[in-house]
């Protein structure tokens, strides 16, 4: 069962029939939802599949011969799950997907706190496999370990290795630590084939936070505290730090 449909059936046994979608954003660096029982979720913009066009999140003939998206307020979050957690289109997958980690978004008395990587606890002789490119991750990894395999599907430089090879050479990693986007994008089945470690985490905003779905030791995202500043800033233009920084949200993390 891929993991869209394991986190699909999760977020049936959260939610009752009538939760509704209040309200959602749809910013340059993260999108966020905000459900009709109070929970909010946020993920990153899958901005860099979309093709960059004004109209791209309306495209779908309404019956009126309008263009409408799939995703509307009011409509049941169950319904925007089973259509956007499988869809090919990126900014519905972001939606949903925020929506998704609404559902989530409950019961803090389960996450700790903590640094991912002093959770991982790193050693010297280390090959350290990071797929989505996590600046301050690397910064920090390079010193403390023996190599740090970046891999991104956006080449920022030299030292970023392409997607593809994931294939030959995350097998190699000791540890591996993957971007929670990957879920959003829809990659995340296809990177767990590759990996040949049990000592791995999925790291980000972007993270579902719910437990017996990932093959991991460690889950570290994010939960709302202030759902009117999220709003307020993502509107803004506002990205993961600026969230963190100023209270709206902070870092969590589920242990197995």
């Amino acid at each position: 069962m891929s993991i869209a449909k394991k986190l699909y059936n999760k977020a049936l046994e959260n939610l009752v029939d009538d939760v509704i979608i209040e309200d959602f954003i749809i910013g340059i660096g993260e999108t966020a939802v905000k459900l009709s029982d109070g929970r909010v979720g946020f993920v990153a913009t899958n901005r860099e599949d979309t093709l960059g066009k004004c109209e791209e999140f309306y495209k779908c003939m309404g019956l009126d011969g309008k263009p409408e998206s799939k995703a509307n307020i009011g409509m049941k979050a169950k319904d925007l799950l089973e259509v956007g957690l499988f869809s090919g289109d990126p900014l519905l997958r972001s939606v949903s997907y925020a929506a998704l980690n609404a559902v989530f978004n409950k019961n803090p008395e389960r996450f700790v706190g903590g640094d991912t990587l002093e959770l991982m606890e790193f050693k010297k002789n280390d090959v350290v496999g990071m797929i989505g490119e996590i600046t301050p991750f690397v910064e920090t990894l390079k010193p403390k370990v023996w190599d740090v395999l970046v891999f991104d599907r956006q080449r920022r430089s030299d030292e970023v290795l392409p997607d593809w090879a994931i294939i030959e050479m995350l097998p190699k990693c000791s540890a591996v630590i993957i971007t929670g986007t990957s879920i959003v994008n829809g990659t995340i089945d296809w990177i767990l084939n590759y990996v040949n470690t049990d000592r791995v985490a999925i790291a980000g905003p972007s993270t579902m936070m719910v437990e017996d779905v990932f093959p991991v030791k460690i889950l570290s995202g994010a939960y709302v505290e202030n759902s009117d500043l999220l709003f307020d800033l993502i509107k803004k233009g506002a990205g993961t730090r600026t969230l963190f920084r100023s209270g709206a949200a902070r870092k969590v993390n589920l242990l197995f």
